[in-house]
């Protein structure tokens, strides 16, 4: 068998995948359709409707984002991660992102079963069914990976925005301004996770909850450690009844010296990580440098 012929055979492989998936989608449709599905058509604006193809798309799309959250579950821990991550959204909308990426992740699979095949010479199906299945792993795995950087990421802003914020807000107290007045400032003159946590938390405030129930939600759904040690300062200082300048202060202080030993450490594995090329390049090629004419030298005294 020549290699064209295995390549033929892996497109086939490919293509057949790509039928049997069409072919669960179409028998998935048959069912009954739900009352948002024949509701959503007459809500929908005329001109923005979709195309036919796309129309399926979303919809086989849609429904394996629903098997893939009967599958793994977690919805409310997802939730919470979506939170702490800057977009809200719902989790069908991000297990939709998660299947998207895992199909790409399949069609990647299958590009490089193809290329090993036509190179190697040889194909098999269990080859290109586990290099289908390792893309679609890879990319839904990648998805959730992203996910918990973007929420890393925030966190670390959040973190350094904190000091700021902090000195804000006990400058405004300290001129007289209510401690309300003070944290509207503050957000409005800010712009960050805390400025729009703090923003959040005083819609919710004025809308008839308390402003320590409000803080305290947002700092849950945050989950940064130094904006919740922001709002036990501000509830205390609030049911105490006492000015709140001083501990902001002292916490602005606190932050900032939390940052500094972070960079700290941060700087401490930059310099281990620094010495990975070092270590693994420079080094080799400056003993070979020197050690080789020895050799050279040495071997030709042999001969």
């Amino acid at each position: 068998m020549s290699a064209t012929d295995r390549v033929r055979g892996v497109l086939v492989v490919a293509t057949g995948l790509v039928g049997v998936l069409t072919l669960v989608g179409a028998l998935t449709g048959r069912r009954r359709p739900r009352l948002a599905a024949r509701v959503l058509p007459y809500l929908r604006d005329p001109q923005g409707s979709s195309t036919g193809a796309a129309t399926v798309a979303a919809t086989l799309v849609a429904e394996l984002a629903a098997r893939l959250q009967r599958l793994l579950g977690g919805e409310r821990d997802l939730e919470r991660v979506l939170d702490r991550a800057g977009r809200p959204g719902s989790v069908a909308a991000f297990r939709a992102e998660q299947v998207t990426w895992g199909l790409v992740g399949l069609a990647s699979g299958a590009l490089v079963a193809s290329v090993l095949a036509a190179g190697s010479g040889t194909a098999s199906a269990a080859g290109v069914l586990g290099c289908c299945l390792g893309g679609a792993a890879g990319g839904l795995v990648a998805r959730r990976w992203r996910l918990d950087r973007q929420v890393a990421a925030r966190q670390r802003a959040a973190a350094a925005e904190v000091p700021v914020f902090v000195d804000l807000v006990c400058i405004a107290v300290t001129a007289g301004e209510s401690l309300r007045g003070a944290l509207e400032v503050a957000s409005a003159t800010t712009g960050g996770p805390i400025a729009e946590a703090v923003t959040a938390a005083m819609a919710d405030a004025r809308a008839g909850q308390g402003l320590a129930e409000a803080l305290g939600r947002r700092a849950d759904r945050l989950g940064a450690v130094s904006f919740r040690r922001f709002v036990e300062a501000v509830v205390v200082a609030q049911e105490r009844g006492v000015p709140p300048a001083d501990a902001l202060r002292a916490l602005a202080l606190d932050s900032r010296e939390a940052g500094r030993r972070a960079v700290l450490e941060a700087a401490g594995r930059k310099e281990v990580t620094m010495l990975i090329p070092v270590v693994g390049l420079i080094l080799p090629v400056a003993i070979l440098f020197a050690f080789f004419p020895g050799v050279v030298a040495v071997r030709t005294l042999v001969r």
